[in-house]
Formats: C-alpha cells, sequence, structure tokens
C-alpha cells in the first residue's frame, strides 16, 4: 500500500478515517493524499440552496478550510502527505483521483456532511466501494 487516497468532507466521520489512513501510510512507508472535493450547487432540488454552494471562490475557500484542518491532524506524519482540492460530484472525482494519482487503496468515512439527503441519492462511500478498482476501506 503506497499511495493510500483519503478523501475528507469536513466531517468528524471523514477525519476519522484520515487518521486511520496515515497510520497505514505510516506502517507501509506510503504516500497519504488527502482530497477534498466540493459539490457545486444542484439546482434539481426543492432544498434552499447556501450561498456557498453557488460561488466558486466559497467552494475553493470551504475546501481549503477542510484540508487545512486535515494536514493539521496528520501533522508530525512519517508519511509523504499530499493534498488535493476539486469541485465536482464527490464520488466520480474520487474514483478519478484513485487512477490519476496511481492509489493503491481508499480509506473514508462511511457517511459524511450529506445527513438524509444521502438516503434519497445514495452515499459517496456506497459509490466509491462499488465502482472502485482498488480495494476501499469504509471506516463507520
Amino acid at each position: 500500500m503506497k499511495n493510500i487516497l483519503a478523501p475528507v468532507d469536513g466531517s468528524q466521520n471523514s477525519f476519522e478515517a484520515l487518521m486511520s489512513a496515515k497510520d497505514m501510510a505510516e506502517k507501509f512507508g506510503g504516500r497519504l493524499i488527502i482530497v477534498n472535493v466540493q459539490k457545486p450547487a444542484s439546482f434539481d432540488t426543492s432544498e434552499p440552496v447556501p450561498d456557498y454552494d453557488l460561488d466558486p471562490e466559497a467552494l475553493k475557500r470551504r475546501g481549503t478550510q477542510v484540508l487545512d484542518k486535515a494536514e493539521e491532524m496528520v501533522k508530525g506524519t512519517t508519511a509523504e502527505v499530499k493534498t488535493l482540492f476539486t469541485v465536482g460530484d464527490p464520488a466520480e472525482q474520487i474514483l478519478y483521483l484513485v487512477d490519476k494519482e496511481g492509489a493503491d487503496m481508499v480509506v473514508m468515512g462511511s457517511h459524511g456532511l450529506s445527513g438524509v439527503r444521502r438516503f434519497l441519492i445514495g452515499s459517496v462511500s456506497n459509490k466509491v466501494l462499488q465502482h472502485s478498482p482498488k480495494p476501499v476501506m469504509v471506516i463507520k
């Protein structure tokens, strides 16, 4: 396990998964790739859309905040750390980055910030688990 991809969305569950990914990267002398994917607002919902979901700069600020916290959490690790920010569908972006970054494994939380909506549209972790060409460890 040389390259471990760890998606974080700012939820406690994603940060717990990050710590497991960090431990694995250290144990195997690997690289920890921390990624945050911000999903822009979708207009096919009747739910109110927060202003930050409409502004690309606000999405980037939010992603940077999440990645800054993640970097602080893994500070002092012996593993090489790389952070990435992207905008799009979280599952699709994670799957794309598995290939692009040469990830050997994905370690992610079982649920994130989506709350009840995940039951309507399917959870990101489930989509990644179903479609990833590499092993996926889902942390509860």
